[in-house]
């Protein structure tokens, strides 16, 4: 399972779902998307366009090669997927031959694992080719095939997703939901926004999270208006407005300084860091006086946090660097 605590929250990455339901089912559609981010960190690579995985352990011989591939066309379904995952892995320098095969299995085999193996070998294999049959897997009767699909595409990021993607973003389950938020955070189409935005709202925390870190990623401005409301709310907990502030600083447009102007006065002293830390990467001149104004209300490693953002504008200010946007609705006083 892929940890909550390897990534700062400026990066983006992949979180276990709390989980619900059948015990073991969760944790086996996580491992089985995650094994596609084998050699990366999932998180890290999110915020690129992810390419193929050139670097294996250990090449195939030919002779393993061939019988992986036998394997593959008549073996048992536990000898298929076996066969896949291992071609997956370590046949990257036969990868033309092998893709035919595998598109063919995760389309019509029978067997919703050898599927399963199919999508992430295609996606380990970065078989940009395969992109269509991924997007038909999305809507694979079994969510074990669907997440797997949503996880190669993430590595895969292709525009032609996105409208399946943001189907998947309806699905019953947890883990599918989490999976196509990430992969339309990575494939940055503002088509997605309206259905991401509505996504704030749903039930399982991991599945906001990754929803709030795309957004940012899409840089779409008019998610503005929901981040801000976001960090307002304070049913959500302190670590998911925190990252909805970058998400927000991420944004096209000026409007994201003015919301972080307005949110220098949110009552949690976490909240206020991240605005700050924020304003100083985003923010320009007419930003320093409101942030004058908050130094008078602040004490210690707060007050040297304002400072420290009133330098680095002042410092890109004078390098000839635009901020984040003006004109700004500044808060009067």
């Amino acid at each position: 399972m892929l940890s909550n605590t390897m990534l700062s929250s400026r990066e983006v990455g992949s979180r276990p779902i709390e989980r619900r339901g059948t015990p073991g089912t969760w944790a086996r559609r996580l491992v089985i998307a995650a094994a596609l981010c084998m050699g990366v960190p999932c998180g890290v690579a999110a915020t690129i366009a992810i390419a193929p995985s050139v670097v294996h352990a250990q090449s195939m011989s030919d002779e393993e090669y061939q019988t992986a591939m036998t394997q593959l066309r008549n073996g048992s379904p536990e000898e298929r997927a076996s066969a896949a995952d291992l071609l997956g892995r370590r046949a990257y320098r036969q990868r033309e031959q092998i893709s035919p095969v595998l598109r063919e299995m995760i389309r019509n085999d029978t067997d919703w694992r050898v599927r399963a193996s199919a999508g992430r070998a295609l996606g380990r294999l970065g078989t940009r080719d395969a992109v269509p049959d991924l997007v038909r897997a999305l809507r694979d009767p079994v969510v074990d095939v669907r997440v797997v699909a949503a996880a190669a595409i993430w590595r895969l990021p292709d525009p032609a997703a996105v409208p399946a993607l943001i189907e998947l973003l309806g699905d019953a389950d947890g883990s599918a939901r989490q999976w196509a938020a990430l992969a339309l955070g990575v494939i940055r189409d503002t088509r997605a926004t309206p259905a991401l935005i509505r996504l704030l709202g749903d039930p399982e925390k991991s599945v906001r999270l990754d929803v709030i870190r795309s957004l940012g990623r899409i840089r779409d401005a008019s998610s503005v208006q929901p981040l801000e409301a976001y960090v307002r709310n304070d049913a959500h907990d302190l670590d998911e407005r925190v990252e909805a502030v970058s998400s927000l600083a991420a944004l096209q447009g000026p409007e994201k300084v003015d919301a972080l102007v307005r949110l220098l006065e949110h009552p949690s002293r976490d909240v206020r860091q991240r605005v700050i830390e924020s304003l100083g990467q985003v923010g320009d001149a007419l930003v320093v006086p409101s942030l004058r104004r908050r130094r008078g209300s602040e004490v210690g490693a707060m007050r040297n946090s304002i400072d420290q953002a009133i330098t680095e504008i002042e410092e890109r200010g004078r390098g000839g660097t635009a901020g984040g946007g003006a004109p700004l609705q500044l808060p009067p006083g």
